[in-house]
């Protein structure tokens, strides 16, 4: 299988789940930690970043953390998760906003307001931007950012998370080798090889992908609903929570 992963190119075309696997949706849509297999590790990111409203855990629905372990069942014992982030209060979503956004600003200083919130918005969504998502995905619990640990090492693949620039899409590294990159062949090939194996083990039991982002997946929040043209059914985790 992790053969068969490596080697299929990266296609943003989903199974359209059935009535069984909706109803198992809403049958697991508790709150749970996301380290519930020795496999699925949380790196906490924007809590030792120190970024307003984190949690002291990470968490996310209970039908989440089922399909990761059902992806790992798919690749060798030696492959790892490594959760960024999952479930975000909205008070995280704002503060990570706004930190993207000044760190746009300081990067970008002779770009205008609307220029630094339109590239912010490409790779962070606005909590009030409830026009575009009813409810933000990561706010819904139904959203988490990722990647593989090969043995004890990251696997590479070619941004560091939340990097904004166009090799963070997920499918960047399909395309020819680029030599004005600034990376070797052997290292594009690798990343390229190391995206299909998160992307494609992730698709296979049911997630989408924000094709903006390597890192971020979805099941059964309004991102996911609005990639197969579905219904969603993940309201807001942090009402459930309080």
């Amino acid at each position: 299988m992790i053969k068969k992963f490596s080697e299929t190119p990266i296609f943003f075309e989903y199974k359209i789940p059935s009535e069984n696997d909706i109803n198992w949706l809403k049958n697991n849509s508790n709150a749970i930690n996301v380290e519930q297999n020795f496999r699925i590790k949380s790196l906490h990111t924007y809590k030792n970043m120190k970024i307003n409203g984190t949690q002291d855990i990470i968490l996310a629905r209970q039908a989440v953390v089922l399909k990761l372990n059902e992806a790992l069942e798919l690749l060798p014992n030696e492959y790892t998760f490594a959760v960024f982030d999952a479930f975000r209060t909205i008070e995280t979503q704002f503060a990570l906003f706004r930190y993207i956004y000044n760190q746009q600003k300081q990067m970008n200083p002779s770009k205008t307001h609307s220029e630094l919130y339109d590239i912010t918005r490409e790779f962070v969504i606005h909590p009030n931007e409830t026009s575009r998502y009813a409810i933000p995905p990561h706010n819904s619990g139904g959203a988490l950012d990722l990647t593989l640990k090969h043995e004890d090492s990251f696997l590479d693949m070619g941004t560091d998370f939340d990097a904004v620039t166009p090799a963070s899409y997920t499918n960047f590294f399909e395309q020819e080798f680029n030599e004005n990159f600034g990376i070797s062949k052997e290292r594009w090939l690798l990343i390229r090889k190391n995206r299909r194996i998160l992307f494609n083990s992730m698709k296979y039991v049911g997630f989408t992908n924000f094709q903006v982002e390597w890192w971020h997946f979805d099941l059964g929040d309004c991102m996911w609903a609005k990639e197969l043209e579905q219904n969603w059914y993940f309201h807001s985790m942090e009402k459930s929570l309080k």
